[in-house]
C-alpha cells in the first residue's frame, strides 16, 4: 500500500470508537501486567453480560504488549458472547470491530482491515445521525464507561462523563447504572475523607443500582460500606445477604471482610479473606486487606501492653512477619498501590526492618507521578515512623509540616494536624521550647486560615524569645562569676 493510501487508512481508523481511540495512553496505565489477571479472575466470577466488556479490554491490553495473537483471540470470544445474547442488536459489536480493525492494523493484514471496516459500515448505515464507521449510542459510551473503569483512577473522572452520556439516552440499563455507581463510590473514596450518606451520589446510585437488580450482591456491599457508621443495622442486613447470595465471589466477599474489620470483627474478617484468597490467589486488594487484619492484631496486641500486661516477643514477631508477607504480596501484584507500600513499611518498623522501611519511604517521596493525596498520606506516615522508629522528632515535624501544607482535607492531613499539637503541646510545657511550641501553633493556623490566632501564637512566640531583666540580670551575674 502507498504511503498516501496508508495515510488514509490511519484517518480512518482514527475516527473509530475504541479502546484504540479513546486516550488509553500505555504511560497512564499502571500495573499493565496485572491487568489481565485481575480481569479474568472478573470474567470468572461475575455475570456474563460484562464478558464482552472485559474481553475487549483483554484485547487492547494484549495488543499493548505486542501479543496481537491474544488480542484477536479475546475479540473473537468478544463477538461469539455478544452474539448469543438476546435479543441480539448490531450496535453491540460496534467497539469489538473496531478493536478487530485496530489490530490487523498493528499486524499488518490490511485486507482485514477493510473487511471489518466495512462491517462497521454496513452496521452504521441503520443507525440515524451515525458516521461512516462509528456511531455515538449508548452501548459505545458503556463500553467507553467500562474501560476507563478498569484501567486506573486515572481514568475515574472520564469513567463518570462516558457513564453519564450512556445513561442519558438509556437511564435504566443495568450496566451502565452499576458501572456508574462503582465509579461514583471510586471518587469519592480517592477524596479520603467520610461523606454523610445522604449527601453521597454513590449512596443514592447504589440504591437505583439495587431498585434495578435486587440481586447484585457487589452493590450490596458497596452500599453497606457507605451506610456502616449510621446505619449499623441496614448495612449488615446488605453484608449478610450479600454473602447468602455470593459466598464464593472474591469481588463481594472482599468488601464484606473489609466492613467486618471496620466493625472491629477481625476474626471474622480474616475468616472470609482466606477462603476469598483461595479463589483469587493473585488479588492484591485481597493480599492488602488481609495484612490490615494482621495490622489491627498487632495493635490490639500493643492495647494490651498498655494495661499493663506484657506482650510475648514471639507473638509480635509473627504478626509482623505476617504484616510483612501480605503487604509484600500486595505490593507485587500491584505496584501503585501507595497505601500497601506505606503499610510494608511500616510492617518493617515494627519488625525494626529500619532500612527497608526507609527505602520504601524514599521511593515514594522520589516519584513524581504521585498525586497530592497520595504524596500527603507518605509524607504523614513518613513523620510517624521518623518519630517513634527513629526517635527523631525534628525530622517528623518536618514531614508532618509538609503534609499540612498541602491542601488537599484528608485523614492523612488531620493525622499531620493532631500530631504538629500534640508536638506544640508538649513544648508549652517544657521552659526552653515554649517558644517552638506558640510556633507551631502559628504554623497549623496559618494553613487552616486563622489569622487572628495565627498572629496571637506568633506575638507569643516573640515574648518568649525576648530575654526578661531578671533572665538579662541572671546571665550577667554568671558571666561576672565566670569572668
Amino acid at each position: 500500500m502507498s504511503a498516501p493510501q496508508n495515510a488514509d487508512l490511519e484517518a480512518k481508523l482514527e475516527k473509530l470508537e475504541c479502546h484504540f481511540t479513546w486516550g488509553l495512553q500505555r504511560d497512564n496505565i499502571k500495573d499493565l501486567d496485572n491487568i489481565p489477571e485481575k480481569l479474568l479472575d472478573r470474567v470468572k466470577f461475575c455475570h456474563r453480560r460484562y464478558h464482552a466488556t472485559y474481553f475487549n479490554i483483554l484485547a487492547y491490553v494484549s495488543q499493548l504488549e505486542g501479543n496481537n495473537e491474544a488480542a484477536l483471540e479475546f475479540l473473537g470470544q468478544a463477538e461469539t458472547i455478544l452474539r448469543g445474547e438476546d435479543p441480539f442488536s448490531e450496535d453491540s459489536l460496534l467497539v469489538t470491530y473496531a478493536n478487530f480493525a485496530w489490530v490487523y492494523y498493528h499486524i499488518g493484514n490490511l485486507t482485514e482491515v477493510s473487511n471489518y471496516l466495512g462491517k462497521l459500515e454496513s452496521i452504521c448505515k441503520g443507525i440515524p445521525r451515525s458516521a461512516q464507521y462509528s456511531a455515538k449510542v449508548p452501548v459505545v459510551y458503556g463500553e467507553k464507561g467500562w474501560a476507563f473503569l478498569r484501567l486506573g483512577a486515572v481514568f475515574y473522572q472520564s469513567s463518570k462523563e462516558s457513564f453519564q452520556q450512556a445513561l442519558h439516552e438509556e437511564p435504566e440499563n443495568v450496566s451502565f447504572n452499576i458501572g456508574y455507581a462503582v465509579v461514583l463510590y471510586r471518587l469519592e473514596g480517592l477524596r479520603g475523607r467520610k461523606m454523610n450518606p445522604e449527601s453521597s451520589a454513590a449512596v443514592n446510585q447504589l440504591r437505583k443500582v439495587l431498585q434495578l437488580e435486587p440481586s447484585d450482591s457487589e452493590a450490596m456491599v458497596l452500599l453497606a460500606l457507605k451506610l456502616q457508621n449510621v446505619k449499623k443495622e441496614d448495612s449488615l442486613k446488605l453484608v449478610t445477604e450479600a454473602l447468602r447470595l455470593s459466598p464464593d465471589v472474591p469481588q463481594v466477599t472482599r468488601y464484606a471482610a473489609k466492613y467486618f474489620r471496620a466493625a472491629g470483627s477481625v476474626d471474622k474478617s480474616l475468616e472470609i479473606l482466606k477462603e476469598a484468597v483461595k479463589l483469587a490467589p493473585h488479588s492484591s486488594f485481597l493480599h492488602h486487606q488481609i495484612g490490615l487484619c494482621y495490622k489491627q492484631q498487632l495493635i490490639d496486641l500493643f492495647q494490651v501492653k498498655k494495661g499493663s500486661r506484657r506482650v510475648p516477643a514471639g507473638d509480635k514477631r509473627a504478626l509482623a512477619a505476617q504484616c510483612i508477607y501480605h503487604f509484600k504480596k500486595a505490593v507485587e501484584m500491584k505496584p501503585s498501590n501507595v497505601h500497601a507500600q506505606v503499610n510494608l513499611a511500616e510492617a518493617y518498623g515494627e519488625n525494626r526492618q529500619l532500612e527497608d522501611a526507609e527505602k520504601i519511604f524514599s521511593d515514594l517521596l522520589g516519584d513524581g507521578t504521585l498525586c497530592d493525596s497520595d504524596r500527603q498520606h507518605c509524607h504523614a506516615n513518613y513523620g510517624l515512623f521518623l518519630m517513634y522508629k527513629k526517635k527523631s522528632e525534628l525530622s517528623a515535624i518536618r514531614q508532618f509540616k509538609i503534609a499540612y501544607k498541602m491542601p488537599v482535607q484528608t485523614p492523612a492531613r488531620n493525622l499531620a494536624g493532631r500530631k504538629l499539637k500534640q508536638i506544640a503541646e508538649r513544648q508549652l510545657k517544657s521552659k526552653d521550647r515554649v517558644s517552638e511550641g506558640f510556633e507551631m501553633l502559628a504554623f497549623v493556623c496559618t494553613e487552616d486560615k486563622q489569622e487572628r490566632k495565627a498572629m496571637e501564637y506568633t506575638m507569643r512566640a516573640k515574648q518568649c524569645d525576648t530575654p526578661s531583666v531578671d533572665s538579662l540580670s541572671s546571665a550577667f551575674t554568671k558571666t561576672m562569676k565566670l569572668e
